[in-house]
């Protein structure tokens, strides 16, 4: 899943002399609070289509990979409690995932049929955890500040699946995760044109970690239907790969010289509910990468591609 956040940086412009003077005549932009809610007792269904393709390509070899993902997830929020804070239970209604790896492998599961067997046995313990995850009942616990302090019921899921393999079982990635959804918001007031900057660290499991910097822009209020919605414009500026230490992965990277080449995204979000409405983006990554295994650099380079659109479910 594809993720982006990050601590706030304000926006801050400098005026000419002739816009500084029209600030004076002109009434000042109506600023608008972007915040997320959870109003007790309220359900919330959010579709996503997620493909990625990737091309590695290491001593010589190209290395192609590629992703469909296809996911429905609905919440409930519980009763707020008299500390402020609020449980909100998530169930994974629809997981439908097919991979297609180096070498002619091809992963697939569909939680219609959780139980079907993986072609390659090599692949089983992959399956094991969507199909965890699929059955899981997990429950985010957000305090008084909206944020996510405690995630419960994947450590149990965790159990049933081999340790390499529950990277998207682990519940303090899922709290982080969390919490660089909710960080997409500004966390002040904004007007038309304003911006601001997230970090986020995407993880891509065994210690693997995409480090992204993107720079959002409020565009301002826009018309669906017969709904209003705050539209905001994103674009991710930086990137880095890095395997972090005590990592059962042979590689440690020692260079990473990644750019994203190409990067659009659209967030609607409303109001109202104080949810998304929908949040639809491409992203292209390119560059240099340089491993070390056992003493020896290994130059490599990758083209990322990642194409993502959430919507909410009437």
């Amino acid at each position: 899943m594809l993720k982006h956040f990050g601590q706030p940086v304000r926006f801050a412009g400098i005026l000419s002399l002739s816009l500084f003077a029209a600030g004076w005549t002109q009434p000042a932009q109506a600023q608008v609070k972007l915040e997320q809610k959870f109003v007790e007792g309220a359900k919330t269904v959010n579709h996503t289509n997620m493909k990625v393709t990737q091309t590695l390509s290491l001593a010589g070899m190209n290395l192609e990979t590629s992703s469909d993902r296809f996911v429905i997830v609905s919440s409930k929020a519980g009763k707020r409690e008299t500390d402020g804070k609020i449980r909100v239970d998530q169930n994974v209604d629809k997981l439908s995932i097919t991979v297609k790896l180096p070498g002619g492998l091809m992963l697939t599961f569909d939680s219609d049929d959780p139980n079907k067997k993986a072609e390659n046995p090599a692949l089983q313990p992959l399956v094991d955890a969507m199909g965890a995850l699929s059955k899981a009942k997990i429950v985010f616990i957000y305090d008084q500040t909206g944020k996510v302090v405690a995630v419960e019921g994947l450590d149990k899921a965790a159990e049933k699946v081999s340790e390499e393999a529950r990277g998207d079982l682990d519940p303090e990635v899922a709290k982080k995760n969390a919490n660089q959804e909710i960080d997409r918001l500004p966390s002040d007031p904004v007007k038309v044109g304003d911006t601001w900057s997230r970090n986020a660290d995407l993880n891509l499991g065994s210690g693997q970690i995409m480090s992204m910097t993107t720079e959002y822009k409020y565009v301002g209020e826009v018309k669906d239907g017969d709904k209003t919605y705050d539209k905001i414009e994103a674009k991710t500026t930086t990137t880095t790969f890095s395997i972090a230490e005590g990592s059962k992965l042979p590689l440690r990277v020692t260079k990473s010289d990644l750019k994203p080449t190409e990067s659009s995204n659209t967030l609607l979000f409303d109001r109202s509910a104080g949810q998304f409405q929908s949040n639809k983006g491409k992203l292209r990554i390119q560059g240099d990468l340089e491993f070390s295994i056992n003493g020896q650099t290994l130059p490599a380079k990758l083209d990322l591609n990642l194409e993502s659109d959430t919507s909410r479910q009437p």
